[in-house]
């Protein structure tokens, strides 16, 4: 099982190991057949850095999902807006329910989350809030318009 890893990383020049296979084990048969192991070139992730870095994934994935959900729900908003009105302007008022991940008691806005349902909004839905609008996602209020 080792040798094909051996072979993968005369191969590539790199091997990531899985975490059954301990690190020396693997020096230890690079000497074997004479390989000479650069340091740093054959990585092994412990499962505590894997899990960490599936925590980081998960989280950042989840944000991503919040802001796309709340740009859907805008969208679906507006729409239902402009059937219900359709001479009205091309903006309407977005509320975001206070059980959203997304709303802020006190106005507190990460800026990465305003930057990601702004790209949603505009990419996936054409529309936008305007620049001048105030820190719409924290207290749960804000315009939404049909992009320019």
């Amino acid at each position: 099982d080792i040798f094909a890893h051996i072979l993968n990383y005369l191969r590539y020049g790199s091997i990531d190991l899985p975490i059954t296979i301990p690190r020396s084990m693997f020096d230890r048969e690079l000497d074997y057949y004479g390989i000479t192991s650069l340091r740093g070139i054959a990585a092994q992730e412990s499962l505590p850095q894997i899990m960490d870095s599936f925590a980081v994934s998960l989280a950042e994935a989840q944000k991503k999902h919040d802001a796309f959900l709340l740009a859907y729900e805008c969208y679906n908003r507006f729409c239902q807006h402009r059937l219900e009105e359709p001479k009205s302007e091309s903006f309407g008022i977005m509320t975001i329910r206070n059980d959203h991940k997304l709303y802020r008691v006190g106005g507190i806005v990460v800026e990465e989350e305003r930057i990601l349902f702004d790209t949603y909004l505009e990419r996936y839905f054409g529309l936008m809030v305007p620049a001048d609008a105030p820190l719409y996602l924290g207290g749960g209020l804000f315009t939404v318009r049909t992009k320019k």
